[in-house]
């Protein structure tokens, strides 16, 4: 019998003290944590692949600079609505949104009108955004533009330990090292693997141990028995 499962623990802690500094995302965090006096500009975008920490980076900033995160539905109204109460902004998987060059566009001025600031988040450079209106393309361009970069072995297995804290996750050190030699170097696959390691044990009532992930993650055993 399979162990009914409940996710009171899967919360992921955004605190600065939990944010993990590293020579690969240390030019972020120059820029953010010296917000305004390091920003030449209203704006500035951060971009690398996924779970390499954008994410709590910018909730850090959004925490020190009263920034709010522009929801999609924002996007169906006058950008200048935003301006109403004293705040700035982070506007998330700016990549992967698409048919809003000129409310873009307009929000750009209102912030330099205002002296407003905005971070923008994603995944590509944007010399790969597919931007159609060339005054945004131009506005665009004289922001400067920070990457965050894959993780080392060290940081990944940084990240490994807090994803495990904050997922209330327990597994040696040695598991860890075994996983890591046995997956893609990437947080994604790897936060993945551990919070499904993590439900399997849970389920079986089993230690997450070399042996455990061994049998029930990289030998391709049937995980609903």
């Amino acid at each position: 019998m399979i162990q009914e499962i409940f996710d009171f623990h899967q919360v992921e802690s955004l605190n600065w003290g939990d944010f993990i500094q590293s020579e690969e995302n240390s030019e972020a965090v120059a820029c953010l944590s010296q917000w305004p006096k390091s920003w030449g500009n209203n704006g500035i975008i951060i971009y690398g692949a996924p779970k390499v920490g954008k994410t709590h980076l910018a909730s850090l900033w959004a925490q020190t600079a009263n920034a709010i995160y522009v929801l999609k539905s924002a996007f169906k109204e006058k950008p200048r609505i935003l301006f109403e109460a004293d705040r700035n902004f982070v506007i998330d998987n700016f990549d992967e949104i698409s048919g809003i060059d000129y409310w873009m566009f307009d929000f750009f001025n209102i912030c330099r009108e205002k002296g407003h600031y905005f971070l923008l988040l994603s995944r590509s450079h944007p010399s790969m955004w597919d931007i159609g209106l060339r005054d945004l393309r131009s506005r665009i361009q004289t922001l400067p533009v920070v990457n965050i970069k894959i993780p080392g072995d060290d940081l990944l297995m940084k990240i490994a330990k807090k994803i495990s804290r904050d997922f209330g996750i327990t597994i040696s050190n040695e598991t860890l090292d075994y996983i890591m030699n046995h997956i893609t170097r990437d947080v994604s696959t790897l936060s993945e693997i551990l919070r499904t390691l993590d439900k399997l044990a849970l389920q079986k009532q089993k230690s997450i141990t070399i042996p455990f992930v061994r049998s029930y993650i990289f030998s391709g055993k049937n995980t609903n028995n």
